[in-house]
């Protein structure tokens, strides 16, 4: 991939012959997510994200406001409650299937594991990170059980958030040994064990 820098404002990807224009408020996104992962979200600085954004500090403000909005923002974009619920419209069999594939190419790089990991620790500094991990364990799983058992009761969303957890777990302590996919493979069975168990 080439990169070329056409202003302050936009640079654009050159993939395959195709430029994709990348506007520059979502040039800082990326970088603060490579320093939020390695610095977490307290310990990162605007200056480092500047940096390696290829911007100014005021210029981050200017689209920001505040370290504390840009970290919102990248923290809202690395939980998968929208992954999730971007599953719901596939059929009732496949919407497992869906999650478990998405989940794992989400967090296939270190970068995002450890970025998922300060996330859930930066809930206690900010309510809207508080709300979104909240929306994700209650409504969204409520939603999934209801569209894949057609029923939203407790037992149906203890099942599917067993699943997320299952999911939860490989990624932020990826055991060396299992590949993500043999994992994900692992997980749909599991899920088709219980659906096997809910019918006899």
């Amino acid at each position: 991939m080439i990169i070329y820098y056409t202003n302050p404002y936009h640079i654009i990807n050159m993939t395959e012959g195709i430029p994709v224009l990348r506007t520059t408020r979502e040039k800082i996104i990326d970088a603060a997510r490579k320093v939020f992962s390695r610095k977490g979200y307290l310990g990162a600085s605007l200056k480092e994200i500047a940096i390696e954004a290829g911007v100014s500090k005021s210029l981050i403000l200017w689209y920001f406001g505040s370290k504390k909005n840009l970290a919102r923002t990248v923290a809202l974009q690395t939980l998968p409650r929208q992954l999730i619920e971007s599953c719901i419209e596939k059929s009732s069999d496949a919407i497992i299937d869906c999650i478990v594939d998405k989940f794992l190419e989400k967090y296939s790089s270190r970068d995002m594991r450890r970025l998922l990991l300060f996330t859930f620790a930066y809930q206690a500094y900010d309510e809207e990170i508080d709300k979104e991990i909240s929306r994700l364990c209650s409504s969204t799983i409520k939603l999934v059980a209801q569209k894949v058992y057609g029923d939203a009761s407790l037992e149906n969303r203890v099942k599917i958030r067993s699943i997320i957890g299952a999911l939860i777990c490989y990624i932020l302590t990826p055991h060396e040994c299992i590949e993500p996919k043999v994992y994900g493979e692992i997980v749909k069975k599991l899920f088709k064990n219980i659906g096997k168990a809910q019918s006899s």
